[in-house]
């Protein structure tokens, strides 16, 4: 699953994940108040593939969350990124998004508890091993 992390990290670049905020947090402005810990947080599942290869889809996606959820490098909408980012981040390796399980008409069913999750990663009472071990479920995890 790491061997797709160097393509991915072509794709999710700064202006991708700024591009994806201001979206999210429109009509308000985007803004990047920590642009160095969005490169951090960008470059996570990268270096956790290299230094890690036998990771899981689900443990490069909750990197990535996890380093937008606790960088907070815009100054508004930083869960919904970190979301939005990780959902795209499996999305693209093949696999069904955070929340739909691979379900069309049961999209909304795991979302309470992916929100919860990121709300705990947010208020620290949650690791990013619990994102990866309860928030991201997929075939290879």
């Amino acid at each position: 699953m790491a061997a797709h992390a160097p393509r991915l990290a072509r794709l999710f670049t700064p202006m991708f994940a700024r591009t994806i905020n201001a979206q999210l947090v429109h009509p308000a402005a985007s803004q990047v108040v920590k642009p160095n810990e969005l490169e951090s947080a960008l470059a996570r599942p990268l270096q956790r593939a290299y230094y890690r290869p036998e990771a899981s889809q689900a443990e490069l996606a909750a990197s990535l969350s996890y380093g937008i959820i606790k960088g907070h490098p815009f100054l508004d909408g930083n869960k919904r990124t970190a979301f939005f980012l990780a959902n795209e981040y499996i999305r693209a390796q093949g696999h069904p998004g955070l929340a739909d399980g691979g379900q069309v008409g049961e999209v909304y069913k795991g979302l309470q508890t992916v929100v919860d999750q990121y709300v705990g990663v947010a208020s620290g009472r949650l690791e990013e091993n619990a994102l990866a071990n309860g928030g991201f479920k997929s075939k290879d995890s």
